[in-house]
């Protein structure tokens, strides 16, 4: 929804009301970590996923910023740091498909990419396969996720989705901070995906305010909604407040 404003919003902290200081809206650019899993089993569909990566990257905003993240038992990142859309672009054509799947560590550096950097922040992983690479556990990057905030949009497909746990694992990530999860049995859909991760984007606002609670390094709940019942908002559920010694 185009063009709402701080008054169209209300802000619960531990279910005590707070104040909204200030709202970025769809003016603001946003940064995107693009996570693209190029693993051994993507080969047959890999012209496929490419040609809706690249779809997906051409329809954001002049503005926007881009890290692409190609990822199989080795990861590759390429930050976008002008106008210039080239590399990126040049990245995700030049991707050969080889290796296992290294998920959790891509998220994790995604992750750091984003903390600290202005405006609206998210995250889009694209794969077929659980990790099968890495060193870190699901559990670690899932507290990650819950401590850094950004929303993440899943997108699996291929034959991996005959696996539950996969679909069990990605919805554990879209919807730790109020994300997406996609699954697309049917890669030549993929694109369909793309989009509507792209739309959901265009439409994201941030909303800043002051935390009255004390820096005890515990989860504290987060609540918005907005003065129409109509609308419904996707928001992260909480954060963790630093602690004392940090």
């Amino acid at each position: 929804m185009p063009n709402l404003k701080i008054s169209d919003f209300t802000l619960r902290e531990d279910g005590m009301p707070a104040s909204v200081d200030r709202l970025d809206n769809q003016d603001m650019p946003l940064q995107i970590v693009l996570l693209f899993d190029i693993s051994e089993s993507i080969q047959p569909v890999l012209k496929t996923t490419q040609e809706a990566a690249l779809a997906f990257v051409d329809s954001l905003s002049q503005q926007d910023r881009v890290m692409l993240v190609l990822f199989n038992s080795e990861i590759h990142s390429c930050e976008q740091t002008t106008d210039d859309r080239k590399p990126i672009i040049r990245e995700i054509r030049n991707a050969q498909a080889r290796g296992a799947t290294r998920l959790y560590e891509s998220l994790l550096l995604g992750m750091k990419y984003l903390e600290g950097k202005p405006g609206r922040k998210a995250m889009v992983c694209f794969t077929d396969g659980e990790d099968t690479s890495g060193t870190l556990s699901r559990t670690e990057v899932l507290n990650a996720a819950a401590r850094f905030g950004f929303p993440i949009y899943t997108i699996g497909a291929g034959a991996g989705l005959e696996l539950a746990s996969l679909q069990i694992i990605l919805r554990q990530f879209a919807e730790i901070n109020s994300g997406r999860a996609f699954f697309i049995q049917n890669v030549h859909k993929l694109r369909d995906a793309f989009n509507e991760v792209a739309a959901e984007l265009r439409s994201a606002y941030v909303l800043n305010y002051y935390t009255r609670v004390a820096p005890d390094g515990r989860w504290h709940d987060l609540s918005v909604r907005t003065t129409d019942p109509e609308y419904t908002v996707h928001a992260r559920k909480g954060f963790f407040a630093l602690s004392a010694l940090e």
